[in-house]
């Protein structure tokens, strides 16, 4: 019922523009046709990808008891923003407004990526870089807020008529449901404006802290278990690394399960920054060169930077043949210069490895559950002149389609890393061991990177940590 729904308000969206269109003329009237009918593909598309849905049975739970409540931390552009105009000096279109009356939905919301209305979603979606705060403003005249702190509804599904592609974290909070857990009670969502990187979250890691001392305290003083997915994963662990303090951990957290993660950054970021990424949708409807400039000015993009935690400094990402350059973690500066965004290494120096997390263990027990067998790209190369403006061909690799494999598998190497420390705290201890964290790793097979939220095994492996089985 609820897909048919939000259908019907699609279609009629659809509808209405067909009409608009039907009334113009020549050449006018067979460009806005082909757009709209192409909007109305991509429609369908998505309805189908929420519709259709051929994961294993997920195993409910018969006891109908909570184990320990639940923070979920949601990924690069998974949480809704909302959005109100307050005075715009100026806008890229006569069809954009410039003021509203009140918040309406800037992500997501699939009729702004209508014709002229996706220059004027764009727009508003653009942060601006202060190179001297190292920190980033909204568009002059938009005020974006996130909705529905503390609660799932804006994790569960990113569209609010809940008929496209935003459904995100609904399968694993039904599960939790089923098992015993309440949505407000032991299961809650902290959203966060995810266009930003953690090193400009000061008042939304107040919040997180608040809320996770909160959920202990309503649920009989049970330790609360972090599940993040994707850029979640280090946005979680700024929080944990630098926020938060070792008795403070020791006192709240139980674990955390961190679920396709990109510690060592997504090459899907290097094509974003050169030439734009569309999420591989309709070129026609959204072409990578249109949203290329909104992309490169959130700084949770350079964050996702490939970083020598994956990769050497001998092993070329990207090659333009006009030049026969390559490009490596040696030479990152460069790339940005030779795509014309210079400010980029200003914001990678900010945002890139320092923050990113992956080079260090965390100090709490960690599951580690990723995705593996999906072609993901590994290297790009631009064919003469191609660079950077064009899309370029694509050398496959290994992961889950988004997050490399071997950025994803950098949790292994902290498995080392946590025994050295436990020797060490032994020793200090007269031989005496107090144990220590523990760092699991679980891959999945064939687990796409957002298919894995809906993913029997992973949901699996999720109760497994709550009910302390593993």
């Amino acid at each position: 019922p609820t897909s048919r729904r939000g259908l019907r308000r699609e279609a009629l969206f659809l509808s209405t523009a067909i009409l608009v269109g039907s009334h113009q003329s020549g050449a006018h009237k067979t460009h806005w046709m082909g757009a709209i009918i192409t909007s109305a593909l991509l429609l369908l598309s998505l309805l189908t990808f929420t519709i259709v849905d051929a994961s294993p049975a997920i195993r409910r739970s018969s006891s109908k008891v909570a184990g320990y409540p639940v923070i979920m931390i949601p990924g690069d552009a998974g949480s809704q923003l909302k959005a109100n105009l307050t005075g715009k000096p100026e806008v890229v279109h006569y069809a954009c407004s410039k003021t509203t009356s009140e918040y309406f939905d800037l992500w997501l919301d699939l009729r702004s990526f209508a014709p002229i209305l996706i220059d004027c979603w764009v727009d508003n979606m653009k942060l601006v870089f202060n190179n001297e705060t190292k920190t980033t403003d909204n568009m002059p005249g938009v005020d974006v807020k996130v909705p529905d702190f503390g609660s799932t509804s804006a994790i569960e599904w990113l569209d609010t008529s809940k008929a496209s592609q935003g459904r995100y974290f609904t399968d694993i909070v039904e599960a939790l449901v089923s098992w015993g857990y309440r949505r407000g009670k032991d299961v809650v969502g902290a959203p966060y404006d995810w266009r930003r990187a953690p090193n400009e979250h000061t008042f939304y890691y107040k919040q997180l802290k608040v809320l996770t001392e909160n959920m202990y305290r309503w649920n009989g003083n049970k330790k609360v278990v972090f599940v993040a997915h994707s850029m979640g994963n280090p946005t979680l662990k700024y929080f944990l690394d630098h926020v938060v303090d070792s008795d403070w951990k020791a006192k709240f957290v139980k674990s955390f399960v961190s679920i396709a993660a990109p510690w060592g950054g997504s090459m899907q970021v290097v094509k974003l920054f050169a030439s734009g990424y569309n999420m591989n949708y309709y070129r026609i409807l959204l072409p990578p060169s249109s949203l290329r400039g909104m992309q490169r000015s959130f700084t949770s993009s350079a964050l996702l930077f490939p970083n020598e935690g994956a990769w050497n400094t001998s092993e070329v990402f990207a090659l333009d043949k006009t030049t026969n350059k390559t490009y490596t973690t040696g030479n990152i500066q460069e790339f940005f210069t030779d795509i014309g965004y210079e400010i980029g290494w200003e914001q990678y120096k900010v945002a890139g490895p320092p923050l990113l997390g992956g080079f260090n263990a965390p100090d709490v027990d960690t599951h580690c559950i990723y995705g593996y067998g999906m072609e993901t790209p590994e290297r790009f190369e631009w064919d003469a002149k191609y660079f950077p403006d064009y899309p370029p061909n694509i050398a496959m690799g290994d992961g889950d389609g988004t997050v490399n494999r071997r950025s994803a598998e950098v949790c292994l190497n902290w498995r080392t890393e946590v025994k050295k420390r436990r020797q060490e705290a032994k020793a200090a201890n007269g031989g005496k061991d107090n144990g220590g964290v523990r760092i699991t790793a679980h891959g999945i097979e064939k687990a796409e990177h957002m298919d894995i939220m809906k993913n029997a095994a992973m949901i699996e492996r999720v109760r497994q940590v709550l009910y302390d089985e593993i």
